[in-house]
């Protein structure tokens, strides 16, 4: 997974601390995309300070070849605004292998892609008719 990094109205020690409390967060996201190629996945990490309201929004962008997973944050501490926005990250990567995986296991049963089962018994004469293929 590729990660970029972009900063917003930060000082230099609320840089600091992102940039050391973030890469402890990533390998919980890294383990859930195993399945991906190095350079399939690109995470973009967006961290804003809003000074009026003394707040910290942290948005993370996960770029899959299939889909684009966004989870975005407001937190007055930095590490609760990491941490809210990785675990919905975590919860929209689950869902979204949940209903990969759903959707294969249904392709897998249609039926116009089976083929007969090996102990199943296929009559000669049904296959020069092609009845076996039309059940």
């Amino acid at each position: 997974m590729q990660v970029k990094y972009q900063y917003k109205n930060l000082s230099g020690s609320e840089q600091g601390l992102f940039d050391d409390y973030m890469p402890k967060k990533l390998p919980q996201i890294e383990s859930l995309l195993t399945k991906y190629a190095e350079d399939a996945a690109m995470l973009d990490i967006r961290i804003e300070k809003f000074d009026k309201h003394d707040a910290y929004e942290v948005e993370l962008v996960l770029k899959l070849p299939m889909k684009t997973l966004k989870a975005k944050e407001t937190s007055h501490n930095i590490t609760k605004a990491v941490d809210f926005s990785k675990d919905r990250l975590i919860a929209q990567i689950k869902k979204f292998q949940g209903t990969m995986k759903k959707e294969q296991l249904m392709a897998r049963r249609h039926a116009s892609i089976r083929k007969p089962a090996i102990h199943e018994k296929v009559n000669v004469e049904d296959i020069h008719t092609k009845k076996f293929m039309e059940a």
